[in-house]
């Protein structure tokens, strides 16, 4: 892996890109002296002494305390693109006097086309990008969330069926119906507390069973994996702790949307043995780890139960090359690269969770809970499911209009009654979250893939009930404002209409769905696209064979890798040699056949997922977080100017509080020392106003004070004598 001059190694490169280097800061005669000194921000720190701790280390003297430790700042995310940040146009001008705005405004323009690209660079290998950039990535992601679509529907299908197999009397709803029935909301009094429990998370209401997925209880949920570790790492460092042989088949790993930070959050779905085997084997070595450790520092360790599994266990990944390779391929015919140019290693920490995945409940508003509203949210959830039933090929018995003929035959009838129609709707709700990813109650929107679902990012996320006396609290509402004879239409709900609203877009929108036409996993361009790089990797392979193999005179063949160089009869027996034992130099040859599709697909963007550059903006505001924006010439705004801008109101405004308190000090000194009010405030009373009175006493101001004294009218009670006692005379 290629090494900059800093030492570190750029997992976007594979031996032939280098980093765009950030742009040259341009440095006259004026340059400011805070320029050249270390940011605040800088990740290139002096390293921190790590000698291990123990029993060798004493100190000499008591008075020899250790240093307090520094409390360390975490670095900005764009110091891993740009080695500086960019200078506002003060300071720019400042460094170079006779250059003017539009030679600015190229320098700008080039440091935030050099930092994207950077980003581009650091992140072509990964696979989250290659998802989202890549059409080959972005089609075998639809081609995945189809599979599990597939799937889905089937298992919906197939508990109905077993539902309604074992139910003994047609005329009552099976138990599947039975547990898709979102009307029994219920609403607590009091939706704060300090400490929640399990038990009240969802406030007291009961998760209904038909509405949550298939495969929530086959995942086990990864947490904080970094951008740099690809599915392909994270799946092996998982599986290599499993001791049961499971089928590549069976084993499907869902990667969510990456967040701010670019962490994101997997889950792998495996059955039940294999993910209860990989979580036993992890917390068995981590208490292996801990005892080891408590043994070399002679420490007691207490020992916990077998049967003890804590919420997260950790994992340590292997993630020193996107591709697995452990040398390099300097020139693409296995030659052997610079000396200390190998890859070097490089290890993440992941953290799996032990808990299982719980959709969360909530309870919708009383206008919307409204029975009222049952029959046309019924024909819109089935109109949508239809839809999404014919856009995506859904098998024709696992669609919803052959269930809903299975789970309630008397709803076309002319017997149906109000629960029927309510069961319908409830049954609809559940097949659109649960296939097509769809939330009704929320929004109507449904979600790329089943990873941000259970990540908690999307409206699918959430199950809504409705509340159970909905229709009690419309009519009391109701009386009391007829009783007020308040006159005027009634007032239309702000969350019914933004339900309405949804609900017509997305019908608007489904209607383009059923037009006849050659149907499309993701879009005609991306699919084209998509079969256009499968070709490229094809013919790239041969080439790639072609290079990596030397021809004998005597028709032998041998392997052109300098750590290899192994013999064989033939091109035959070294072509399945080369992709056996050397597949990792395969696929990274097969990575640069995505690259130009990449970059055009990075270049139209205008929002990236890059984080905000720093600008450099003087002593005053030091660096300043600015967005890059754009999509052809991407560009980050100069804040400077806007914060000198509050700046000078803030002062305008601390000036006039100033102003106005000096003014009332004023006039309340004036009036304490004329004995009246201020002239602001001379107006006539209706009595005169006199000397300030308070409760102040000088103790200085001795006063001398008559009292008169009568005893005329006192009574002394006066005591009676004693009596004397005899002493006691001794013996």
């Amino acid at each position: 892996m290629a090494i900059d001059e800093f030492g570190r190694e750029v997992p976007g490169s594979r031996g032939h890109h280098r980093r765009s280097p950030s742009p040259p800061r341009y440095r006259g005669d004026g340059t400011p002296s805070h320029l050249n000194e270390a940011l605040p921000t800088s990740r290139y720190g002096r390293e921190r002494d790590e000698r291990p701790p123990g029993p060798g280390r004493k100190r000499k003297h008591r008075s020899e305390s250790p240093l307090p430790r520094r409390k360390q700042s975490k670095a900005h995310p764009s110091t891993r693109y740009a080695e500086e940040p960019m200078l506002c146009q003060y300071l720019w001008k400042e460094a170079n006097p006779d250059k003017g705005e539009k030679e600015y405004d190229d320098y700008r323009r080039g440091y935030c086309l050099n930092y994207v690209r950077t980003f581009f660079n650091e992140h072509m290998d990964d696979s989250w990008f290659r998802s989202l950039y890549s059409p080959l990535g972005t089609y075998r992601v639809a081609l995945q969330a189809q599979d599990r679509m597939s799937q889905e529907a089937e298992t919906f299908a197939r508990e109905l069926r077993e539902s309604v197999g074992k139910n003994k009397a047609e005329s009552d709803s099976c138990l599947f119906v039975l547990n898709a029935r979102l009307g029994g909301g219920v609403k607590q009094a009091s939706s704060y507390s300090s400490s929640p429990s399990k038990k009240n998370a969802n406030g007291g209401n009961i998760v209904p069973s038909t509405h949550v997925f298939n495969t929530s209880a086959q995942v086990m949920q990864i947490q904080e994996v970094p951008p740099h570790v690809t599915d392909e790492q994270l799946t092996a460092a998982l599986m290599s702790h499993c001791t049961i042989d499971a089928k590549s088949s069976q084993i499907v790993l869902h990667s969510s949307t990456p967040a701010q930070d670019l962490s994101r959050s997997c889950y792998l779905q495996a059955p039940g043995d294999v993910r209860k085997d990989i979580i036993q084997n992890l917390n068995h070595l981590g208490r292996t780890e801990s005892n080891q450790n408590g043994a070399a520092n002679k420490a007691h360790v207490p020992r916990k139960e077998d049967t003890y599994i804590p919420k997260t266990l950790e994992l340590k990944v292997e993630c020193s090359d996107a591709y697995g390779r452990l040398e390099m391929d300097a020139d693409g015919k296995g030659t052997a690269p610079e000396e200390g140019g190998g890859v070097p290693a490089r290890t993440a920490v992941v953290w799996v969770s032990t808990q299982p995945i719980t959709p969360t409940v909530k309870v919708l508003s009383v206008a919307v809970s409204s029975k009222e509203r049952i029959q046309q949210d019924k024909e819109a959830a089935i109109k949508l499911a239809n839809a999404f039933d014919h856009k995506r090929d859904v098998p024709q018995d696992c669609r919803l209009e052959a269930l809903l003929r299975m789970a309630l035959p008397r709803l076309q009838g002319s017997d149906a009654t109000l629960q029927d129609t309510e069961d319908a709707l409830d049954v609809s709700i559940a097949y659109l979250r649960r296939v097509h990813l769809f939330s009704f109650y929320n929004g109507c929107v449904a979600a790329s893939n089943i990873s941000d679902v259970f990540n908690g990012n999307n409206a699918a996320s959430t199950i809504h009930l409705r509340l159970a006396n909905a229709d009690d609290i419309l009519q009391q509402t109701q009386n009391s404002a007829n009783t007020t004879e308040q006159a005027g239409s009634p007032k239309v709900d702000l969350l019914v209409q933004r339900l309405n609203d949804a609900i017509e877009n997305s019908l608007e929108e489904s209607k383009s769905w059923d037009s006849a036409g050659p149907k499309y996993l993701v879009s005609s361009k991306i699919d084209s696209q998509a079969k256009d790089i499968e070709q490229d990797e094809a013919r790239g392979e041969e080439n790639w064979i072609k290079n990596h193999s030397l021809i004998d005179n005597d028709g032998r063949a041998r392997c052109s890798f300098h750590f290899c160089r192994k013999l064989f009869k033939d091109i035959t027996f070294l072509k399945k040699h080369l992709l056996k034992k050397h597949p990792e130099f395969l696929k990274a040859e097969r990575a640069k056949c995505h690259d130009t599709y990449m970059m055009e697909s990075w270049d139209k963007q205008e929002q990236r997922p890059v984080p905000p550059i720093l600008v450099d903006c003087g002593r005053a505001f030091s660096t300043v977080p600015s967005p890059v924006l754009g999509a052809a010439e991407p560009m980050a705004a100069d804040p400077e100017p806007e914060l000198w801008k509050r700046q000078e109101e803030r002062r305008k405004q601390d000036e006039e509080e100033k102003a106005r308190r000096e003014r009332n000090y004023d006039n309340h000194n004036q009036s304490n020392n004329d004995g009246g009010p201020p002239a602001a405030l001379n107006q006539p009373l209706s009595e005169p106003r006199g000397p300030r009175q308070n409760g102040f006493v000088d103790v200085d101001d001795m006063q001398e004070e008559k009292v008169e004294m009568a005893f005329d009218d006192i009574e002394v009670q006066v005591q009676p004598p004693k009596k004397k006692k005899k002493k006691k005379k001794l013996l």
